[in-house]
């Protein structure tokens, strides 16, 4: 069995152009777990995982995917190595079908999983089924981030990044969302969320990163951190 935890990031530097964003940003993902990275709006939550889903080059520092570095790797060999990746504001393609956007998924998995993880997908959010030949651009905003998600575990990922997927959802929606994360976890997929949200965060995970301007300002247990004056304290800028 590897006892490596499922996503380490050690010491991460990242930035856009002459832009710096991350700096110095250390943390782990244990198998199974779902861990929160919570921080107000530009504090570099959706730097982090868009760095690790090989969509930005790091400057430095390690990524590592139960051990194997998968740092400055491109997006598509990230994805083949078990890193799925549903971005913030869901980048769906709109003239493209429900059936479609899970087929895309399907291509980075082995042939044989493809049929497995599509009915897994449908019976995880059944609204989809109902929707399966709708076009993803008629879809309600929380049927696109369903949709969203989906897509991404039919890569057939190790570890799933979510970033921000309750935004400018109603909460009913968004509970259904979070409602589904024991089902990705049966399923072996351990899960690093990025949220605004510290109720929704904490409710959601076993551990808790704050970051702040680019760096990790708080970690521990999610319970420890709900109770943490210190973490209002970092969002308001104090």
């Amino acid at each position: 069995m590897n006892a490596a935890p499922a996503l380490s990031v050690e010491a991460l530097f990242a930035g856009i152009g002459p832009l710096s964003i991350l700096q110095g940003v250390s943390l782990e993902l244990r198998s199974g777990e779902v861990v929160v990275v919570l921080g107000a709006n530009g504090a570099g939550k959706t730097t982090l995982l868009r760095t690790i889903a090989g969509l930005l080059a790091p400057r430095s520092g390690e990524i590592r995917l139960y051990g194997e570095a998968i740092g400055g790797l491109p997006a598509h060999r990230v994805t083949r190595a078990g890193i799925g990746h549903a971005p913030s504001g869901r980048e769906l393609f709109p003239r493209l079908s429900v059936g479609d956007h899970l087929e895309l998924g399907g291509t980075f998995c082995a042939p044989s999983r493809r049929a497995l993880l599509r009915e897994r997908m449908l019976a995880m959010f059944p609204v989809l089924r109902e929707r399966i030949h709708q076009k993803a651009g008629t879809l309600s905003g929380g049927e696109q981030q369903m949709l969203a998600i989906a897509r991404a575990l039919m890569t057939d990922p190790k570890v799933l990044l979510l970033d921000e997927p309750s935004t400018g959802l109603a909460p009913k929606i968004v509970l259904a969302l979070f409602e589904a994360f024991p089902l990705m976890r049966a399923q072996g997929v351990s899960i690093l969320l990025a949220e605004q949200s510290l109720s929704l965060g904490f409710a959601a995970a076993d551990r808790a990163y704050v970051m702040d301007h680019g760096r990790i300002a708080l970690s521990g247990s999610a319970k420890e951190l709900a109770a943490d004056s210190r973490v209002a304290d970092t969002y308001l800028g104090r």
